[in-house]
């Protein structure tokens, strides 16, 4: 039986209802059905959440954004593509920005990320065949097919493979441009889904019918949850079963995919003491860059030994194959050169056999829990650490004496108070809850404070309770002479009205009058805002913005404020936010400032932006 436990590993979910073949669609090509209209044993899932035709419905518009920097980027140059929907008079165009640089956007630092501006209700979507897509230009209408195909492609490596699906189904050309986009990154497993077993099998056998022209366009392969997993009704229960039924396939498939970087496997454990000839051919590639094998044992630890290629990250999670033999040699030590990010979630005992035997002269990021080392042993095996994150449920073995180690971590994150740890770090993240506990004294608290101290933030997000003392707020205060950005969440066991999140805000808004923060994002656990009608959504707004003025007219030293609510589903940090930026204040200092409301694209901008800010010389 499978367990559900432990994170899904991320990627973006490919699951595609039916497999098109190279020749391309016939002239009775359609769109692809909505997701409930289709065979259940298709391969292929047209996912109309994340498809960009959906999101054009809502007027979407893709930006390609740098990395953000301390000085905001000039703004950049437009290229004005109408998506490859077919034309309607209300169609509004998707904008694609691109940098104004000589250098080619493949070889930066560059995300897509949308802006969602105000949803037109007039555009739908027709269930007929997309039209050829034509481009705005100065001189008229252009065809897209009619651009050479080098910038078809060029254009088709920033569509997401569930768009460039879309695209592959309007016609033979488009297909032949697209499906190696489509390929180059696949999930199957999601759990949402009860076939994955069979769609891995379809996948498998799709690419092996064309090996040679389909094999060499795979860069990713995800395989999540559900990929060997298939629910079965037992005594009118339903649960999961192992179904390793497609590892032979698999194992073929991997034997050939000579050009693959990335691999996730979640039940890796389970499925190499099923059939061993999985990690046989996945020791056999030379090309990875990334190995995620969650669930692991013997037979994982052996296949990590055992691979050719020297991958730059690695991620496992937890130990499933029985008691751990204690004093075994963990397989990392070939990747000493390669390897620059480590996450181990749940086993971070593997490093204790070997932390005294290599450094990892090259590795920046490190993402453990479980038992730990000390923490001077880390900084010894890792001295050129930046991230360091403590997962749920860790143990930091205690130091017998001065600890030596890191000048200054980049960024820590952690999920329970360390009173000792011995670096300052640029950015702090506290994933647990603070003044839960009553009283100003209690020892999860204190232990708060003297972590703070040490650590000395730029940046810190943390999560206050609604009961906490002022006491405590004053404390934290006076422990971080260096903080420029704060990003805190005021929780409470229940969602709280605004009204009590405003109220509270305003009563404690004297702690921070004195501060030299530039940044504040403040958010609490309210109300569900995802179905407002456009009137409380307008009320939401004006809220936010009296309360942005407040706390800009009480700190004078605030550049940027983000009001919002947390989105539980997201983690604790995943705000919904309304930023506004200073834009000038009154000569004498007197009066409310003049505040600029800026859209959620530049706001999240404005966010990323903050949590960089350098620490002061």
């Amino acid at each position: 039986m499978v367990d559900r436990a432990g994170p899904a590993i991320a990627g973006s979910v490919v699951g595609l209802k039916s497999f098109y073949e190279e020749t391309g669609p016939d002239h009775s090509c359609q769109r692809q059905p909505d997701p409930d209209g289709g065979a259940a044993t298709a391969i292929f899932k047209h996912d109309s959440r994340l498809s960009l035709s959906t999101n054009f419905k809502s007027g979407l518009a893709l930006q390609l954004v740098p990395h953000p920097r301390l000085s905001l980027p000039p703004p950049p140059a437009y290229i004005n593509l109408v998506y490859f929907l077919h034309p309607t008079p209300h169609a509004h165009p998707a904008f694609l920005k691109m940098p104004v640089s000589s250098e080619s956007p493949l070889h930066g630092p560059y995300h897509l990320r949308p802006q969602l501006p105000h949803p037109s209700p007039s555009i739908h979507l027709r269930p007929e065949r997309p039209r050829v897509l034509e481009i705005s230009s100065l001189r008229g209408r252009l065809q897209l097919l009619s651009l050479n195909p080098d910038v078809l492609r060029i254009i088709g490596d920033f569509c997401a493979p569930l768009d460039a699906l879309q695209f592959a189904m309007t016609c033979r050309t488009a297909y032949d441009l697209s499906m190696p986009r489509v390929l180059s990154d696949v999930s199957i497993g999601d759990p949402g889904e009860d076939d994955g077993p069979t769609r891995l099998e379809k996948f498998c056998r799709f690419m092996l019918a064309k090996p040679r022209r389909r094999i060499r366009h795979m860069r990713a392969l995800r395989l999540l949850e559900g990929a060997f997993a298939r629910v079965e009704n037992v005594r009118g229960r339903d649960r999961l079963e192992a179904d390793f039924s497609s590892a032979d396939v698999l194992a073929k498939l991997l034997h050939q995919a000579d050009n693959l970087r990335v691999i996730h496997i979640r039940d890796a454990e389970p499925l190499f003491q099923f059939n061993p000839a999985v990690y046989e051919a996945l020791a056999h590639l030379t090309a990875l860059k990334e190995v995620s094998l969650y669930y692991i044992g013997n037979s994982t630890l052996k296949a990590i030994s055992q691979m050719r290629s020297r991958p730059a990250i690695i991620e496992n999670g937890l130990w499933k194959d029985g008691p751990r033999p204690q004093g075994d040699v963990t397989p990392f030590g070939p990747f000493v050169e390669s390897m620059k990010h480590l996450k181990l979630w749940e086993c971070g005992c593997m490093l204790e056999s070997i932390i005294d035997r290599h450094v990892w002269p090259h590795l920046h990021t490190l993402e453990i829990g479980g038992r730990i080392a000390k923490i001077s042993e880390l900084a010894h095996a890792f001295p050129s650490l930046r991230r360091l994150t403590f997962h749920l449920e860790f143990s930091v073995k205690p130091e017998t004496g001065p600890a030596a180690c890191w000048s200054e971590l980049d960024y820590f994150e952690t999920s329970a108070p360390i009173p000792s740890f011995p670096s300052p770090a640029r950015r702090l993240k506290l994933q647990y809850p603070i003044g839960m506990t009553s009283g100003s004294h209690n020892a999860s608290d204190l232990k708060t404070l003297q972590l703070i101290e040490r650590t000395n933030p730029v940046v810190l997000s943390c999560t206050v309770s609604d009961a906490i003392p002022a006491t405590m707020l004053e404390r934290m205060k006076g422990s971080m002479p260096s903080l420029r950005y704060l990003e805190l969440v005021q929780s409470s066991r229940l969602a709280v009205p605004w009204h009590a999140f405003q109220r509270w805000t305003e009563h404690h808004i004297d702690i921070l009058r004195t501060s030299s923060i530039v940044g504040l994002c403040i958010a609490y656990v309210g109300a569900d805002v995802l179905h407002e009608e456009p009137a409380e959504l307008e009320a939401r707004r004006r809220r936010h913005a009296s309360l942005a003025r407040t706390l800009a007219t009480e700190i004078g030293s605030l550049e940027y404020i983000g009001v919002g609510v947390q989105d539980a589903t997201g983690g604790m940090y995943a705000l919904d936010c309304s930023w506004y930026r200073v834009s000038s204040r009154p000569a004498d200092g007197k009066g409310a400032p003049a505040l600029e409301a800026l859209g959620s694209f530049d706001g999240e901008r404005i966010r990323q932006t903050l949590q960089d800010t350098p620490r002061e010389a």
